[in-house]
């Protein structure tokens, strides 16, 4: 066969392809066509990652997960039971910061959880110093104590061994302090001065018989709320009656009438009584003493000295 001869039949076999309108394969040197299948990169899934990006992505799941269980673990388990960081007390005059814990039961070595809360108000309240206690405790390692201390509601002046000393009285009836100034309040000469009282136990801690527990809580009220009236008040005494309860008797402020009261002290008495006082002063009748007792004014006039 000559080569003019395959030459015309390759020449038709590319003209019946065109006519047919397929187009015709155009070979270039070094240009291979691109398999087609499943694995090729045209043909690849978007949501498919290579496995070795997943490797890495697990192991990176799983470092975060153990740092996670170790902060945990460290914030939960661990740090619960280590010593206390932080252990603040509130200052309380005449008692010292070691008492105060100790009383609490807080150590060097205590923990949050090993700290009582309730058992540590409970034994605080349990000092004769201490009006009232709370304790809180602040996770993970914290514990705050805060107490309120009692305050004097009036003094009373005894003889001890020859010498006068001053005895302060709470409104419970407490003996809170024996001698020296008050450590928690202000001037003795501010407080009121109860005489008459009968101390079985001359110490601090000691409490008076329960009758005159009423008496001193609403000294204490007066002093809060109505000192201005207390200022007239050179001194209250107990009067105790033969068979059961007492009576008061209050000395004003320069003056030589005595003014009988009930137990139950309150700003209107001490009002009438202070009215009182200008009516007879107004007058000028001369009274040894002033009962108030009905509620209505009966009073002993002042007998004439001769000579």
């Amino acid at each position: 066969m000559s080569s003019d001869f395959v030459y015309n039949d390759r020449r038709r076999g590319r003209e019946g392809e065109l006519r047919r309108g397929a187009a015709p394969e155009i070979h270039k040197p070094g240009f291979r066509r691109p398999a087609s299948g499943r694995n090729s990169g045209a043909g690849e899934s978007p949501g498919k990652r290579p496995a070795k990006a997943d490797k890495w992505l697990v192991r990176l799941a799983v470092l975060i997960a153990g740092i996670l269980a170790a902060e945990l673990l460290w914030l939960f388990g661990i740090t619960p039971l280590l010593p206390l960081s932080v252990v603040e007390v509130s200052p309380v005059p005449g008692i010292e910061r070691a008492a105060i814990l100790s009383r609490a039961g807080i150590g060097s070595h205590s923990s949050y959880l090993t700290v009582d809360a309730a058992l540590a108000e409970k034994n605080l309240e349990q000092m004769y110093q201490i009006e009232s206690a709370r304790v809180v405790k602040q996770y993970p390692d914290t514990v705050r104590v805060f107490v309120e201390q009692r305050v004097p509601a009036a003094l009373s002046l005894v003889n001890a061994a020859g010498r006068i000393i001053p005895v302060y009285i709470d409104k419970h009836g407490m003996l809170i302090q024996v001698g020296g100034p008050p450590l928690n309040a202000g001037s003795p000469l501010a407080l009121p001065i109860v005489s008459g009282l009968g101390f079985e136990r001359l110490e601090e801690g000691a409490k008076l018989p329960a009758e005159l527990e009423g008496f001193f809580s609403r000294l204490d009220s007066l002093n809060k709320n109505a000192p201005e009236l207390l200022a007239f008040i050179s001194e209250i005494g107990i009067n105790k009656k033969a068979y059961n309860g007492f009576d008061l008797i209050l000395y004003p402020v320069n003056s030589a009438v005595k003014f009988r009261l009930e137990p139950d002290l309150n700003e209107d008495a001490l009002r009438y009584m202070i009215l009182m006082m200008d009516v007879f002063d107004s007058a000028g009748v001369q009274v040894d003493e002033v009962d108030l007792r009905n509620g209505t004014a009966s009073y002993v006039v002042k007998e004439a000295r001769s000579g």
